[in-house]
């Protein structure tokens, strides 16, 4: 689908970043209430935390929490922390424990790790990826505060030929 032809489609240029500001916070406001879970903030809260949001580039962290067996490492949970300009954001990225040290509640561990941390630094959004099949791994999840959404996660892969 193309542009209608009274329209160009261009990348935004920092001259109009103040109304792209002003256009988030409005897409913000009008997104809120679909999620009463999360706090309602004022016109004014949300310009105040949109203004300078959107720019070109943003700065993140890998934070990696390890399991150990003496100097084994047994475990791991990748965390990303980043700041896209709308507030301080996190994903666990993979949670992996050694197939002879499973069973013995690591994996919530790490999970759990991550959320505390992510709790520590402010985060206002984390999301994890699973299949619904990964029974253990979902239960990690759970006790440790995810919940299921209710947006539809689309993904986008590129066509290999």
């Amino acid at each position: 689908m193309t542009a209608p032809d009274d329209f160009e489609i261009r990348e935004v240029s920092e001259d109009d970043y103040n109304q792209l500001d002003m256009m988030l916070a409005e897409l913000n406001i009008q997104e809120q209430i679909y999620y009463p879970e999360h706090p309602q903030l004022t016109r004014a809260e949300m310009e105040s935390i949109t203004r300078g949001s959107a720019r070109k580039t943003f700065v993140g962290e890998n934070i990696i929490f390890g399991a150990y067996s003496g100097q084994n490492l047994v475990g791991f949970c990748w965390c990303i922390v980043y700041d896209p300009g709308t507030g301080l954001e996190a994903e666990i990225a993979e949670l992996y424990v050694d197939e002879a040290y499973r069973g013995q509640g690591i994996g919530a561990a790490l999970v759990q790790k991550a959320v505390e941390m992510f709790s520590h630094k402010g985060v206002s959004f984390a999301c994890v990826w699973t299949r619904e099949s990964n029974e253990v791994a979902l239960k990690a999840y759970f006790a440790a505060g995810f919940k299921p959404t209710r947006q539809t996660v689309l993904v986008w892969y590129p066509e290999i030929s």
